[in-house]
């Protein structure tokens, strides 16, 4: 083995530069030991006035019904609720996004239930997890929908009643989670 010079050894090791102290900008926040006077944060007990007043969270429950004649297609809304709930079982999604669509009752039972059975993967189901949607409407405002998913490399099935309230589809029984 031969040794190296000195001279080429100071061309194989790059040159480092020299650190520099650099002044903290002015936009960081002061810190603890710093002296200067701080802002007071003071909590606020009284509602913001956007909220104040007469707000009802269950006012959407009292729901007026619609028959099927004055509704949108129900395969599309369906089929949106099927991959909504595909998503938050698989923990892409959270549950609240299923509120919009489902009932108060409904909610409040689905919740807990696609909690204990969520997925800690976090991957998004492939496309092709809706095998089929199957509708059968009636005339009354209520469509029942079967449809068949691929869930954990499985077939399973999710039945589904939707009913036209206030203009609008909304999930009345899910089955099959």
């Amino acid at each position: 083995m031969t040794a190296l010079s000195t001279e080429a050894v100071a061309v194989a090791v790059p040159l480092r530069r020299a650190l520099r102290l650099l002044p903290a900008p002015v936009s960081c926040p002061p810190y603890d030991d710093e002296a200067g006077p701080a802002p007071v944060l003071r909590l606020v007990t009284t509602p913001a006035p956007e909220l104040a007043g007469d707000y009802d969270d269950d006012a959407w429950v009292s729901a007026t019904r619609t028959p099927t004649a004055e509704l949108p297609p129900a395969r599309a809304m369906a089929g949106a609720l099927v991959r909504g709930v595909l998503d938050v079982l698989a923990g892409v999604r959270g549950a609240g996004q299923l509120r919009h669509d489902t009932t108060a009752e409904l909610y409040a039972d689905l919740v807990p239930a696609l909690t204990r059975a969520r997925d800690t993967s976090g991957l998004r189901p492939d496309a092709r997890a809706i095998r089929s949607i199957h509708l059968q409407e009636r005339p009354e405002g209520v469509v029942e929908v079967c449809a068949t998913v691929v869930r954990r490399g499985r077939l399973g099935a999710l039945a589904l009643r939707l009913e036209g309230l206030d203009g609008r589809w909304r999930c009345t029984e899910l089955v099959g989670i």
